[in-house]
């Protein structure tokens, strides 16, 4: 009698493969604006791929250094995504939206939010609000870290498909709707330097390494933060009340800082609260986690 091997998909794999699918379809239909498409359609193809076989071959929920793969894998991809839009976000238009947001922001307020933000920088508040925004890259995995270790799975898999919601839709949002920040577009506005001891020059040094010129609209920063919140809300009420004040002051700190518009942020949470809500749609109450996967068939053994 034969019997059927099964590939079990989580909701994260599908969105990434979605998130991958709609990239390659962009760069192939502006690939006139791109001489290195080619590159980037191989590129996703093989990270698809690559996807399949941790399915394939990482699915012994018994094993635990398989299991930890299986679930942790998006986490990992997230940063190698994010890098990979750098030279994507001007495929669709080659200029850049700030003016739009520069006066509706004007109109809204009547000053530009991080010019007005010159008048209160201090080296304490510049630290304070620095050390917010460097809080960002430890949010996801510590609250992760702190589900999957303590054998909360499903909770586990439900925060990575949020965050990769948050994330994917972040991505696109840049090449559809590119932003350079007020950091490029405010910049002769500002006659005061963000200066400080510790904090500060770390943050300021990862943006100046790792951030994507155009990286802004939606912030990523603001969207999986709000994610990562609520789901500390939920789960676990100590961190929830640890991160909270942080991520207030995260949200703050990315206008603070001239990496964002008030707009950006806005934007993002919006995105978190979209994101939360996909996931509750998908991970039905009472849904097992087993229960949430989707099954295929993949090949036929003795």
């Amino acid at each position: 009698m034969e019997k059927f091997k099964k590939l079990s998909f989580f909701p994260v794999d599908i969105a990434t493969f979605l998130y991958l699918l709609i990239l390659s379809f962009l760069v192939l239909i502006f690939k006139k604006n791109n001489p290195s498409w080619g590159f980037y359609i191989i590129f996703n193809f093989l990270v698809i791929l690559i996807i399949f076989f941790l399915i394939r071959f990482f699915g012994d929920e018994s094993k635990r250094w398989q299991r930890f793969f299986r679930h942790w894998y998006p986490v990992f991809l997230f940063t190698i995504l994010y890098k990979q839009t750098r030279h994507l976000i001007n495929i669709i238009f080659e200029g850049w939206f700030d003016p739009f947001i520069n006066l509706f922001e004007l109109k809204l307020f009547g000053v530009y939010p991080s010019v007005w933000f010159q008048k209160i920088t201090c080296l304490l508040l510049n630290e304070y609000m620095m050390f917010s925004y460097f809080s960002y890259y430890f949010l996801l995995p510590l609250l992760g870290a702190i589900l999957y270790f303590k054998g909360k799975i499903k909770e586990f898999d439900r925060l990575v498909f949020s965050s990769a919601v948050a994330f994917y839709i972040s991505y696109l949002g840049f090449i559809f709707f590119p932003v350079q920040g007020p950091r490029y577009q405010l910049g002769d506005l500002y006659n005061t330097e963000i200066t400080g001891i510790v904090f500060t020059p770390i943050a300021q040094w990862i943006v100046k390494v790792g951030g994507l010129h155009g990286g802004c609209m939606p912030s990523p920063h603001s969207a999986v933060a709000f994610v990562v919140l609520v789901f500390a809300y939920r789960y676990h009420k100590i961190l929830f009340a640890i991160l909270a004040p942080i991520i207030f002051s995260l949200f703050i700190s990315t206008i603070y800082g001239r990496f964002h518009y008030f707009s950006d942020v806005v934007a993002g949470i919006l995105i978190g609260v979209f994101s939360l809500w996909l996931c509750q749609k998908i991970y039905s109450s009472g849904n097992e986690p087993e229960k949430s996967k989707v099954h295929i068939v993949s090949e036929k053994a003795p």
